[in-house]
C-alpha cells in the first residue's frame, strides 16, 4: 500500500509542481502537447507567492512508479511520485 505525505509546498518544489499541473490539466483537456498548457503562464509560482501557506504538496511513497505516457505517444520516462 502506498503512503501519502501531505505538507506545505516549498519553493524548491515549484518546478516539479508546475510540471505536474501542466501535465495533469493539459492531458485532461486532450492537448497534443500537455506541457504547453497555459503557455508561458506561471500559475503555480504566482499562486504560491501570493500565499505559500495555502499550497500543499502530496508525495506518495512505497510502491510502484508508473511511467507517464501522453495520449497516443510513447512513454516520456517521467515517473509519478
Amino acid at each position: 500500500m502506498r503512503e501519502v505525505d501531505v505538507r506545505l509546498l516549498a519553493e524548491g518544489d515549484l518546478v516539479d509542481a508546475d510540471r505536474v499541473m501542466r501535465l495533469a490539466f493539459g492531458t485532461f483537456l486532450g492537448l497534443a502537447d500537455p506541457m504547453a498548457f497555459l503557455g508561458d503562464g506561471d500559475y503555480v509560482r504566482s499562486r504560491w507567492t501570493a500565499d505559500p501557506s495555502a499550497a500543499l504538496a502530496a508525495e506518495a511513497t512505497a510502491g510502484l512508479s508508473a511511467p507517464i505516457s501522453p495520449p497516443g505517444g510513447a512513454a516520456s520516462g517521467t515517473s509519478v511520485r
